[in-house]
């Protein structure tokens, strides 16, 4: 049995089973624990996964696809997995990185990924490949729920993200202002965004300063805005314009140009998109706007619709996603056309 094993959160499952039924009304789809549902493609497989990632679902956060067939225990699950394994390895270049990434999900089995690894990653070393655990160049995918094991090989861009399940982390630092800040990393990592050293941002919303200080650690002149005060570590920070006001009262004359506007405000979404639109002229050709859309109400695809077509026709949708770090939101990345 062949198809593609897909991950969302749990409270937006029915969200992206609803915006890949719509995308592939003739394929099946099956839940098979929280937060995880199985596509069954059949044959098609490859030109389903090539589509997905071409345009990918809003909510969903990684896939991969798999052969599946149902095993009763620990030992049978490991020895059928190492044998697809090694019949599959030679069509991966000798010498690549290849992670392991495997999980139980709603199994009534016992057994530990871990063990699974240890034999998958001392196939690989026998073979001429190098185990990975970050950054990998290709990905097992293990998936085992209920009695079945779902089971591929491929290149990391293959499962839209290279974390399992999609679930990207990042290191506390000391000195970090916020935690909302890893929502901005994990977009500039997810969407492989580039922003400019020495270009000029705009942060709304911008207390306590979780993306502002990650703004300027990228070289970037800041001017951030908030109603509340900025954390004291930013208090003195070279390169950071603060501007203690309400964003709806913010008027910039026409001569001053970002290159790129930040928004990661709990406000309403068709606020927030008005808002994006009145500062546009304010954005260089070419700029970039990273923004988070508040879901509100049990219907989020609607308001997202809606919040897409408000923004000015002089922006480009570049991604929209519901990332690991991200609630009740979805962040959008969007470019001025040029």
């Amino acid at each position: 049995m062949q198809g593609i094993v897909l991950t969302a959160s749990e409270e937006f499952l029915a969200a992206a089973m609803e915006e890949v039924q719509r995308e592939f009304p003739q394929l099946g789809q099956e839940v098979l624990g929280p937060g995880l549902f199985w596509l069954q493609t059949g044959a098609e497989w490859e030109q389903v996964q090539t589509q997905l990632i071409d345009s990918p679902p809003i909510f969903v956060r990684h896939m991969h696809a798999a052969t599946a067939w149902p095993v009763s225990n620990e030992p049978e699950l490991i020895a059928s997995v190492v044998q697809h394994l090694e019949t599959d390895l030679p069509r991966v270049p000798r010498g690549a990185s290849i992670a392991v990434q495997a999980r139980a999900i709603n199994s009534s089995l016992a057994w530990q990924p871990r063990d699974l690894k240890a034999r998958c990653d001392n196939v690989l070393c026998q073979q001429g490949y190098q185990p990975a655990i970050k950054d990998p160049e290709w990905v097992i995918s293990v998936t085992q729920a209920r009695q079945q094991v779902y089971y591929g090989l491929a290149e990391a861009a293959r499962n839209l993200s290279d974390w399992t399940g999609g679930m990207i982390h990042f290191r506390k630092e000391a000195g970090d202002v916020s935690r909302a800040k890893f929502k901005l990393l994990e977009a500039i990592v997810r969407f492989n965004l580039d922003l400019p050293p020495g270009g000029k941002a705009l942060d709304l919303g911008a207390a306590p300063g979780g993306w502002t200080q990650e703004l300027l650690a990228r070289g970037l002149q800041v001017v951030a805005v908030d109603t509340g005060e900025l954390d004291p570590r930013l208090q003195h920070a070279k390169c950071l314009q603060f501007l203690q006001a309400n964003v709806k009262n913010l008027r910039f004359a026409s001569s001053e140009q970002f290159d790129l506007i930040t928004c990661d405000m709990s406000w309403d979404p068709i606020f927030t998109a008005k808002l994006i639109n009145g500062l546009v002229a304010n954005l260089r050709s070419g700029g970039q706007v990273i923004m988070t859309v508040k879901l509100m109400g049990k219907k989020p695809l609607p308001t997202i619709q809606r919040v897409l077509t408000m923004l000015d026709n002089g922006l480009t949708v570049c991604h929209a996603q519901h990332l690991w770090h991200n609630r009740q939101e979805i962040t959008l990345h969007l470019r001025k056309h040029s």
